[in-house]
């Protein structure tokens, strides 16, 4: 089925959404929004654990990485708050600034972009259309999606990366982008886990902590916050952030926790020491209960080579200082990193010299880009879905001025 319009947006995710509202606020011409998708937004609606956090207080470009220089676009747009407040959305932040939808649920955000794209008369939608070609022409551009053929005068690319593959992102977009020319970095998981060995006792526990991750003896990277342990590595917000620190293929890479980052080593040393000598009768497997979750008391008797039966009254001085200092400094050597199945975004994409401050293309006029599938992404705290919103508002004004300008001509 043949189809021509002005503007084609491939991707109805957070950029390609927000670029059609944009786009459709001012511009008059028609618009397609192609999503391979049965319906638009999926992967927008398990964000945030089904809250969306999609933005914070907090905007800086010290918090993104990528070869794409995103301190124009963040100046340019600094907060989305009233964006979304013009479209009935308004918005709550917590202590941290993260800024989350005011109903807390992902589908409020979905529904308010969605919404104001259905009003306009302008703008198609067409789901169930994964694009598999896109040619640059004499007069504009050529997509095929499945049964549709559709020619447009300006192409906003806006299909994400490869991260959570079952929500839609499937990597396409990096082809397309090569096919013309176009150089890309090589993708790669981002917020994601880290993997290493000897987890597996720990599987499922939570722990407020302090990590840091040292590449061959230096510190990169600190984080404080939740750590979740699974049976093959380490997980939660603070993981994801260190493991943007962590080179693809890297060897000499290792997590120090500190388990207890409210305490000194001297008060953690007094609070076993008191325990001790207070339940002097007790195994040691019983009396750190209070200190610690049981599997990470465990944990650290059997590193400390403490026998778990062990009576507490034969526990030395030696013996204390040992879990003192496991406990300020726990150490994982890391393996690897989780794969795009589990990892929130994807690093990597097209290079930040393909894209001019317009976000389009330096080689193409009339191809943009917006979202994931440039190569920059940000920490856990809304930072991905502002600069995947952001590059979308500002990839639609770009192309709605484009095209204005060559209606006049």
């Amino acid at each position: 089925m043949k189809k021509r319009c002005d503007l084609i947006i491939i991707g109805g995710g957070a950029a390609g959404l927000a670029c059609a509202v944009e786009a459709s606020k001012t511009f008059g011409g028609s618009i397609i929004l192609l999503d391979r998708k049965p319906k638009v937004g999926k992967k927008l609606l398990v964000t945030g654990n089904g809250r969306c956090n999609l933005s914070n207080r907090i905007m800086s470009e010290e918090f993104y990485h990528g070869s794409f220089d995103v301190k124009p676009l963040l100046e340019e747009f600094p907060d989305l708050r009233l964006f979304f407040e013009k479209l009935g959305l308004y918005t709550v932040s917590d202590s941290a600034g993260r800024i989350y939808p005011l109903p807390n649920t992902a589908s409020s955000v979905l529904d308010a972009l969605r919404f104001a794209i259905e009003k306009k008369d302008n703008v198609q939608i067409l789901t169930d259309g994964h694009c598999n070609d896109l040619q640059k022409t004499k007069d504009g551009f050529t997509v095929k999606a499945g049964e549709h053929e559709i020619r447009g005068k300006a192409v906003v690319l806006a299909c994400g990366g490869c991260a959570a593959p079952v929500h839609g992102s499937d990597g396409s977009g990096f082809e397309l982008a090569k096919e013309l020319g176009i150089s890309v970095n090589k993708p790669y998981p981002a917020l994601c886990s880290l993997l290493t060995d000897g987890t597996k006792s720990l599987d499922g526990v939570r722990c407020k902590c302090a990590a840091s991750l040292y590449r061959k003896g230096l510190l990169e990277k600190s984080e404080l916050g939740e750590v979740q342990f699974t049976k093959n590595g380490l997980s939660g917000i603070c993981i994801f952030n260190l493991s943007a620190a962590f080179p693809e293929g890297e060897k000499d890479v290792k997590v120090s926790l500190d388990l207890l980052p409210d305490y000194t080593q001297n008060d953690v040393y007094n609070m076993l020491w008191n325990v001790c000598r207070t339940r002097k009768r007790d195994l040691a497997e019983e009396i750190f209960n209070g200190i610690f979750n049981r599997k990470i008391a465990l944990y650290l008797l059997k590193k400390a080579d403490i026998p778990t039966s062990a009576i507490s009254a034969k526990m030395d001085i030696f013996d204390i200082k040992k879990l003192a200092a496991l406990s300020k400094k726990l150490e994982f050597e890391i393996k690897g990193r989780g794969d795009f199945s589990s990892a929130q975004v994807t690093a990597g994409g097209v290079i930040g010299s393909e894209i001019d401050s317009n976000f389009m293309s330096v080689k193409h006029k009339g191809l943009f880009f917006a979202g994931e599938i440039i190569d920059l992404w940000g920490d856990c705290g809304g930072y991905n879905l502002h600069f995947a919103f952001s590059s979308g508002i500002k990839a639609g004004r770009s192309a709605v001025k484009l095209l204005s300008e060559k209606e006049q001509r």
